[in-house]
């Protein structure tokens, strides 16, 4: 009986597929069917997970930020426990643009906050900006071999 062997791998930006194929005969030509057996293991790249991880924070960095200017907008109670903890967290993050753009506020105590906007926009280039740079230096060419014994 024959064992004939093959693996492939191929990488993407998404992801890694490896296949290992085994096809077990008989060593010689006869009615006797061969067995093939074939593993296929996917898993995505370093690129991937990486590109998905810098979206994941500045999803979660830009959501709670607008949260802050939706709260701002309709002029919700600042002493409310919500809106305080929306505000501790943001602060930090709307910090650098505090100034650099005016903030309308009504009589009613209603704030378009400009700054909430500008900080997301900037924080948004800034994430498309490391994905940029982690293509670059994870992305790599990928050369697609496949080997059969036969």
């Amino acid at each position: 009986m024959s064992v004939e062997e093959s693996k492939y791998r191929e990488q993407s930006a998404d992801e890694v597929v490896e296949s290992r194929e085994v096809v077990h005969g008989p060593a010689r030509l006869s009615a006797e069917p061969a067995h093939a057996e074939r593993i296929v293991s996917r898993g995505a790249s370093p690129l991937a997970t990486w590109i998905n991880a810098i979206y994941m924070i500045l999803a979660v960095v830009d959501g709670l930020i607008a949260i802050r200017f939706v709260l701002k907008l309709l002029a919700a109670n600042p002493e409310a426990g919500f809106a305080q903890l929306i505000y501790g967290v943001t602060a930090p993050l709307v910090a650098p643009f505090v100034g650099l753009l005016g903030n309308p506020a009504s009589g009613a105590g209603n704030q378009f906050e400009v700054t909430s906007l500008a900080a997301m926009a900037v924080y948004a280039l800034v994430a498309w900006l490391l994905t940029r740079i982690v293509r670059l230096v994870l992305n790599r060419t990928v050369t697609r071999s496949r080997q059969d014994f036969s």
